[in-house]
């Protein structure tokens, strides 16, 4: 079974990068929204175990569950998510084959057209497509968000202009200024102030999430989310994505595109698993494709802590949530076949389970 669930906090958040920051330097800790996907999976889980019991009994493996598993290993809980809701429809980060123009007034994202690459441009890009701004104007990248109207006309390519939302819009920052309190004397400790940005959500904002592999789920409740613990309350909810999966694609150029909704972890660096490094051919669930153009962001770390073990993840670098990947069809695939294998799933070749990797696919 599967549960969509609307989380709102009660206060505000504070969601973080694996990246250190010097406490008593002048840095901010840099601050992530939303969250990654272990971190809402990790809350998740914590609260299945805290309903079955006490942590120490789930670590002395007195918890059986299959869906939370056990400490060395995960269960078969999963997510996909986490997305951000506005009012009743989820909103998205702007593309990254998406650009603006800079200084204007009303900023307008605008569609880059993919085109065969110039024989004249040298680079270390070894695609056989390129995206291209072919206006005289400076541009920058697209814009923070999109509305769910405005992302269903960017998957079908229906405009080459969108409007878009600004992180205003969406939440406030909150600047906390705070001090490292030795644990053992209880006082604060010298030369480590330390500064974060808090997170408030606006009005009518939350974050969502659909999970499975557990046969129920409350209705509602409370669980802690992010760095200090912060608690947030959750209800069960219909889903929200129910247009976005009955859409219907031709593919009449017989290219189709990925947007990254949350960020990817590939075996290869930036190039999935059953893709070709030196081909860039491939093939998942007997489609062949090749790889022909992309638009991707500069990679992120993504770490955390093994309470189990009691030591930090393995870091890693994830290709970022708004990356784009262009793929050409090559053999009889029907669109029916690519909307089963790669819309609103999870393609990350680490931590899928987690909600990593999560595609939509969309018209060229």
């Amino acid at each position: 079974m599967s549960f969509w669930i609307k989380i709102n906090p009660f206060d505000t958040l504070f969601f973080r990068t694996p990246r250190p920051f010097s406490m008593g330097v002048d840095s901010w800790a840099e601050f992530i929204f939303p969250p990654y996907p272990s971190t809402l999976y990790g809350a998740i889980r914590s609260f299945l175990i805290f309903k079955k019991g006490k942590l120490s009994e789930f670590y002395s493996g007195k918890i059986k569950d299959e869906a939370i598993g056990t400490p060395e290993e995960k269960g078969k809980l999963k997510i996909k998510g986490p997305f951000v809701l506005k009012g009743e429809h989820p909103i998205f980060g702007a593309p990254m084959d998406l650009v603006s123009i800079k200084g204007e007034k009303n900023k307008k994202a605008r569609q880059l057209k993919r085109k065969v690459k110039p024989s004249l441009i040298v680079s270390n890009y070894e695609l056989e497509d390129v995206l291209m701004w072919k206006g005289k104007e400076a541009v920058e990248q697209g814009g923070d968000w999109l509305k769910c109207t405005e992302f269903r006309n960017y998957i079908k390519a229906k405009k080459e202009e969108f409007d878009v939302l600004e992180e205003k819009e969406i939440f406030l920052r909150e600047p906390k200024i705070g001090i490292k309190i030795d644990r053992k004397t209880l006082t604060s400790e010298e030369d480590k102030l330390y500064r974060i940005h808090m997170i408030r959500l606006k009005e009518g904002v939350s974050i969502i999430a659909e999970i499975s592999g557990t046969e129920s789920f409350p209705q509602n409740g409370v669980f802690q989310l992010g760095g200090e613990g912060k608690g947030v309350f959750f209800e069960v909810v219909d889903d929200p994505l129910t247009e976005l999966k009955s859409m219907s694609f031709s593919f009449e150029s017989k290219i189709f595109k990925l947007y990254l909704a949350t960020p990817a972890i590939f075996k290869n660096g930036w190039i999935p698993s059953w893709i070709d490094p030196d081909t860039f051919e491939g093939e998942k669930n007997n489609i062949k494709v090749k790889l022909v153009a992309c638009a991707i962001g500069r990679s992120v770390p993504i770490g955390g802590w093994d309470l189990a073990k009691g030591k930090a993840k393995t870091l890693r670098r994830a290709i970022p949530a708004g990356s784009v990947y262009y793929f050409k069809i090559q053999d009889s695939s029907s669109p029916e076949d690519i909307i089963e294998t790669f819309h609103v799933k999870n393609i990350s070749d680490y931590n899928s389970e987690e909600g990593f990797g999560l595609a939509i696919v969309g018209e060229d």
